[in-house]
């Protein structure tokens, strides 16, 4: 932790985060009075997700999502928590750092999201092509901004030109400078239905939408397309498109096995507050779900560098993921019956 003064002079605490989304929120609503963690956070705005885009590329490979999509969190955990927040983009660059300059001006601290490989603090080991990367925005400074990266140990100064280039960047997904911040919280919000209504929402997300590239229907719709691979595209396809698999699974934001372990942390958390050992079971099972992926990961990590080759194939892979889908359905129905006996 590093102490740090925003735009009005009033103390901001910078933490190192797990995921950037998660930890930015948290620390929104920590300077504004409300002392509340990234898994209560990323379990309140429905964070954890599943979505299989091949239509979407990213480096020339296609998308898997193991979370909500790039804003949603923070959106959903403000609304449920009845917090007065504006989130805005932008087509016209020099409008959105103006309007940036105006609200800092008038004492908040500001979320952005903005593409990592622009950042122009970052270490070149540290950049790629991504577009949801969130900061905090403190407050102005000469030829710039001070600046809070939950990556990051410490504030860091970013260039006025670097910032607009990282939020304006053109491309798939460009964050069209995306930008938000909380203007007051209510005292003493309904910590508990917050929970129920994002537990809910999660429950539907996994299960319900009828689509066969999301939720639980998505795992087993990029399984099945594992086992296939080798087959349809020739090995060395395979491998590179199973190596894309793994960097979402391990490393992207927080990567999915990572999300699995910080929504079982939400469970944690909550069993507390319900004094529900059905929600401290479910926050076991969800740490367990996570260890299989990252089984999975280690499987297709040893398929790519060609090891043990007898052992590991790609049949394996896809039915690791296959057992994944199938302790998520079952966590996510039986956590639909948990959550309709909860009461706030």
């Amino acid at each position: 932790m590093t102490a740090e003064l925003a735009a009005n002079g009033k103390p901001f605490v910078h933490h190192h985060g797990a995921h950037c989304e998660t930890a930015v929120t948290s620390a929104l609503f920590r300077y504004q009075g409300m002392d509340i963690s990234e898994p209560m956070i990323f379990g309140i705005g429905s964070g954890i997700f599943f979505g299989h885009l091949p239509f979407l590329k990213m480096t020339n490979l296609p998308i898997t999502a193991f979370r909500a999509k790039p804003g949603a969190v923070f959106r959903k955990a403000a609304k449920r928590m009845g917090v007065d927040f504006v989130v805005k983009t932008y087509r016209d660059p020099p409008k959105g750092m103006d309007e940036l300059r105006q609200v800092l001006k008038s004492g908040q601290i500001v979320g952005l999201a903005t593409n990592l490989y622009w950042l122009p603090y970052m270490s070149e080991r540290h950049r790629w092509n991504f577009s949801g990367h969130n900061i905090i925005v403190l407050r102005e400074i000469e030829g710039g901004f001070r600046v809070s990266d939950p990556t990051i140990g410490a504030p860091v100064d970013c260039t006025a030109d670097g910032l607009e280039q990282a939020r304006f960047v053109p491309g798939p997904l460009n964050p069209r400078g995306h930008m938000y911040y909380i203007k007051s919280i209510r005292p003493n919000p309904d910590l508990r239905q917050a929970c129920i209504n994002g537990m809910k929402d999660s429950c539907n997300a996994m299960l319900r939408i009828p689509l066969p590239l999301f939720g639980v229907r998505g795992i087993r719709f990029l399984a099945r397309k594992v086992v296939k691979s080798p087959d349809k595209l020739g090995f060395q396809e395979a491998c590179r498109q199973l190596a894309g698999t793994v960097r979402w699974v391990e490393e992207t934001g927080t990567g999915g096995a990572g999300f699995r372990y910080m929504y079982a942390a939400f469970f944690h958390e909550a069993a507390e507050l319900f004094g529900s050992n059905e929600l401290a079971d479910l926050s076991k099972e969800m740490t367990a779900i996570g260890d299989n992926w990252r089984e999975f990961s280690v499987t297709a990590a040893r398929i790519i560098k060609q090891r043990d080759k007898e052992g590991e194939t790609f049949a394996k892979a896809g039915g690791l993921m296959l057992k994944c889908a199938d302790r998520e359905e079952a966590f996510f129905r039986k956590l639909q019956k948990v959550a309709r006996k909860l009461k706030a």
